[in-house]
C-alpha cells in the first residue's frame, strides 16, 4: 500500500510593518516545511498576499533561508505581530460551535421557543454591529472575531489599550496625537487601511471609540477561547413573561403601568408601546446585590437603557462601570457609575440611540428595568464636581435641578444594581 506523505509547518513567522507617515502598511509571512519546502507571502494588510514557493533539498537550508530572510525584514523596521497561531505558547482551545448556539445552549430560556429566537437576534446584532463598524471578520465556526492577520495575543491587546489611551487623550486636547503612537498601535492591531492611509482619523472620538470596540469584540474572542470546553460563557436565565397565564398577564400590566406612568411625551421615544416582557436571572449578579443592598439598603426601581447589541455583553457579565480613566467615559456629567432613571422614556432614549443620532434605529428597542440599592442618597442642588460624592452611597437628581430636564440615579459599584426584567419595545 503507498503511503501519501503530507508535509507540516515546522517554523512560521508574520512580520508587519506600518509606517503612517510612509503610506506603508505591510505584512510579510514566512513558513517552512518538513519536506524542505519554504514559502513567503508579501502584500498590504488585510489584501490578497503575493507568495513564491522556494523547494530546498534539505529542512536546513530552507530554514536557513527563512531566518535569512526574517533578519532582512527585521533589519528594515518590520516587527514581528503578535498574532496566535499553532506555534504560539498557548493554552487556548476553539470551540467548534457557533457563538449562536453556544448561547442558545447556555443560556436557560425554559425551551421558549420566542426566547430562543431572541437569543439568537441578540447574537446576530452584536456581531453585525461589531463587523460592520469595523475591519474584524467573524469566523462562525470557531465564535472568534480576529484581525485580518489572525488572532491577536492578550498581551498586544493590553498593550493597544494603553496605546489607545494615549492617543485619544492627545485628541481630547485638541493636539495631534504622535504618529509613532498611531505606527505602534496599528502593529499591534492590524487593520485593512485604505490606499492612502489618513493617520488624521484618529483625531476624532468617533475613530478612537471604534478602535475601542475592536479591542473589545478581540478580548472577548481570547476569553471565549480560553474557557474550558465544559465551562459556561453565559451563566443566566432569560424567560419571557407568558401572557397566556393569569400570573404572566398580572406582571405585564404592572411592567406597563410603570413604563407609561413615567413617560415623558416630550422624548421622541413616547411612541413606544411595550410588547413583550422577559425575566433576566444573572446568578452572580444577584448574589453580589443581595450582599451589598442588605448593608446599604434604599432599593429603588430604575430603568436603563442600552443598544440591542450591547445585550449579549451584559448577558454575559452584567453591568459594568468602565474604568475612570477610560477615553470612551463621555457625557457622565456625574461621576462614573451606572445611569439609571425613574423616567421611563430619559433611558429609553439610550436604546434608540437618539442621543447620538437622529433618533433612527434599525436594531430592535429593549430596556432593562432594575433594582437600584441607592443607599445614602445624595441631592445635589449645583454643579460642584468631584462625584461620587464623599459619605454617600449614590446621587439622585430631581428633575428640574442643576438643569437636568429628567430624573437621573446614578451608582458608583456593580453591586449595586440588579437586572430584574428585560423589555422589548415597537
Amino acid at each position: 500500500m503507498n503511503v501519501i506523505a503530507v508535509s507540516s509547518v515546522i517554523d512560521s513567522c508574520t512580520l508587519i510593518y506600518v509606517e503612517v507617515d510612509e503610506n506603508s502598511n505591510k505584512v510579510w509571512k514566512g513558513t517552512v516545511f518538513n519536506d524542505g519546502l519554504f514559502i513567503a507571502e508579501w502584500g498590504r494588510v488585510g489584501s490578497k498576499l503575493q507568495s513564491k514557493a522556494h523547494q530546498f533539498s534539505s529542512v536546513s537550508l530552507a530554514q536557513n533561508k527563512f531566518e535569512r530572510t526574517k533578519r532582512q525584514k527585521l533589519r528594515k523596521g518590520y516587527t514581528e505581530a503578535a498574532i496566535i497561531t499553532t506555534n504560539t505558547p498557548t493554552s487556548l482551545t476553539v470551540k467548534p460551535e457557533d457563538l449562536d448556539v453556544i448561547a442558545a445552549k447556555q443560556i436557560e430560556h425554559g425551551k421558549d421557543p420566542r426566547a430562543k429566537q431572541l437569543i439568537r437576534y441578540l447574537v446576530e446584532v452584536n456581531i453585525h454591529d461589531i463587523t460592520s463598524q469595523t475591519d474584524i471578520v467573524y469566523n462562525s465556526k470557531t465564535g472568534n472575531f480576529s484581525t485580518p492577520l489572525g488572532l491577536v495575543t492578550p498581551q498586544a491587546i493590553a498593550d493597544a489599550r494603553n496605546y489607545l489611551l494615549q492617543i485619544a487623550k492627545s485628541a481630547k486636547q485638541n493636539n495631534q496625537p504622535p504618529r509613532n503612537l498611531i505606527n505602534k498601535y496599528l502593529r499591534l492591531i492590524p487593520q485593512k487601511l485604505s490606499s492612502k492611509i489618513d493617520y488624521k482619523v484618529f483625531y476624532s472620538q468617533a475613530e478612537i471609540q471604534r478602535q475601542h470596540e475592536i479591542l473589545n469584540a478581540l478580548s472577548a474572542a481570547i476569553e471565549m477561547n480560553a474557557a474550558d470546553t465544559t465551562q459556561n460563557i453565559f451563566e443566566c436565565s432569560i424567560k419571557r413573561v407568558p401572557g397566556s397565564t393569569v400570573q404572566g398577564r398580572k406582571i405585564f400590566r404592572k411592567i406597563r403601568k410603570i413604563y407609561e406612568s413615567t413617560i415623558n411625551k416630550n422624548h421622541v421615544s413616547a411612541k413606544y408601546k411595550l410588547t413583550r416582557l422577559y425575566e433576566v436571572n444573572i446568578p452572580s449578579m444577584i448574589k453580589a446585590f443581595e450582599a451589598k443592598a442588605a448593608e446599604i439598603g434604599n432599593i429603588k426601581l430604575h430603568w436603563h437603557g442600552t443598544r440591542a447589541s450591547n445585550l449579549l455583553s451584559i448577558l454575559k457579565q452584567g453591568l459594568i462601570i468602565p474604568p475612570a480613566n477610560a477615553f470612551q467615559c463621555t457625557g457622565r456629567m456625574f461621576g462614573n457609575g451606572i445611569y439609571g432613571s425613574e423616567q421611563s422614556t430619559k433611558a429609553l432614549n439610550y436604546a434608540t440611540n437618539y442621543w447620538n443620532n437622529s433618533g433612527d434605529n434599525n436594531q430592535r428597542v429593549f430596556m432593562l428595568l432594575c433594582d437600584f440599592a441607592m443607599g445614602k442618597e445624595y441631592h445635589p442642588k449645583n454643579y460642584s464636581g468631584g462625584f461620587p460624592m464623599k459619605g454617600y452611597d449614590s446621587t439622585y437628581i430631581k428633575p428640574g435641578t442643576m438643569n437636568v430636564i429628567n430624573q437621573e440615579s446614578i451608582v458608583y459599584s456593580t453591586e449595586q444594581v440588579n437586572i430584574k426584567y428585560l423589555c422589548e419595545f415597537v
